[in-house]
């Protein structure tokens, strides 16, 4: 189930209406999760009619928490018109998620109800979602499909969904840990921090001159995120997302065509005593649009555009206030009793 947390979130807010960044991301945070679970990632482009079908792993004894549709289209298109098995989305029926300074944009819909009908309880087999259909075909690179799930069977994981468009000076994505990394942590078997970016408008052929970049506390984790790994090299299919069927192992090789894979493990950035873990992305050739990104960890966190202080310490101001309502209860307890 989805977990909410009001005293994380109530502090999260105090933070940051008492912090000023010099860093802000046109990537936003538009769905979070805590809890047992885990997600499930895939796209598809092309320009026949169908279009494509997107994969859904969701395992038996699962709960959708959220699903959303995108759709990234090439510059200057008109909101899309996409038949999602069978569900026709045009219109007001989609978010935007802003424009590049390319005119590139990407669009959302809210597919919980769809998808929870067609997966039930999950399974062991992929689902296959179908693109019916596209308009305008030529104009649309192609639609990611993107899920979070509850499993009592899974670990404990933050995730979160950040969308929106690359902006030209680069986007920040941060996980502030609730508690400092430990050996421990990082040593164990099933502790995994993992990156997806879906990317539109990406072309890789010959070199990585249409590429972004990404750093990971300030090191380089990969100079050419991009490419049409899920669709196809034309108009219509420049669409990548890191999910299913990805290597999330950082061995992605700069040299080859498309060899990025789009998702990635930040374990080995990661180092004992962290509790901020910051995310940079950009595109130096303006020519891609990061509409996509999917943070997930197995530990208590907040992801944000921005940092957090998942524990801080009450201001005084606070404190002052809380005291001063220990008072007054007090008084009234000794008035009641005065009254006796």
């Amino acid at each position: 189930m989805k977990i909410y947390n009001p005293t994380l979130t109530l502090c999260a807010l105090a933070t940051l209406s008492a912090m000023s960044f010099t860093s802000h991301a046109a990537l936003t945070p538009s769905y979070s999760f805590n809890g047992n679970g885990n997600w499930s990632i895939d796209g598809c482009g092309s320009n026949n009619t169908p279009t494509c079908s997107i994969d859904a792993v969701v395992p038996t004894g699962s709960t959708i928490e959220a699903a959303f549709l995108y759709s990234t289209n090439t510059p200057s298109s008109a909101t899309p018109t996409v038949n999602f098995d069978g569900t026709t989305f045009s219109g007001a029926d989609w978010t935007s998620l802003g424009a590049n300074n390319a005119f590139l944009e990407a669009f959302r819909v809210d597919v919980t109800s769809l998808v929870s009908a067609a997966v039930g309880g999950g399974g062991a087999a992929p689902f296959s979602f179908d693109i019916l259909s596209e308009n305008p075909t030529g104009g649309i690179d192609g639609e990611a499909l993107a899920i979070v799930y509850s499993n009592p069977a899974e670990t404990l994981r933050s995730i979160a969904f950040l969308d929106g468009f690359s902006q030209t000076t680069g986007d920040s994505a941060f996980i502030s840990l609730a508690d400092p990394l430990t050996a421990a942590d990082l040593a164990a078997p099933g502790f995994e921090a993992t990156l997806s970016l879906g990317i539109g408008y990406s072309f890789q052929v010959n070199d990585n001159s249409q590429s972004s970049i990404v750093d990971i506390n300030g090191n380089s984790l990969t100079t050419c995120a991009g490419g049409q790994n899920d669709g196809f090299a034309a108009n219509g299919g420049l669409i990548t997302i890191g999910g299913i069927g990805d290597d999330r192992a950082n061995n992605h090789d700069c040299s080859a065509i498309n060899g990025d894979d789009e998702l990635y493990s930040l374990e080995p950035f990661l180092n004992v005593g962290d509790t901020l873990v910051t995310i940079e992305t950009q595109n130096p050739s303006t020519d891609d649009n990061i509409f996509f990104a999917g943070l997930s960890i197995t530990a208590e966190a907040f992801i944000d555009n921005k940092p957090v202080d998942p524990n801080p310490v009450p201001e005084p101001s606070t404190l002052a206030i809380f005291g001063l309502a220990l008072l007054s209860m007090g008084r009234k307890a000794r008035k009641m009793m005065s009254n006796k």
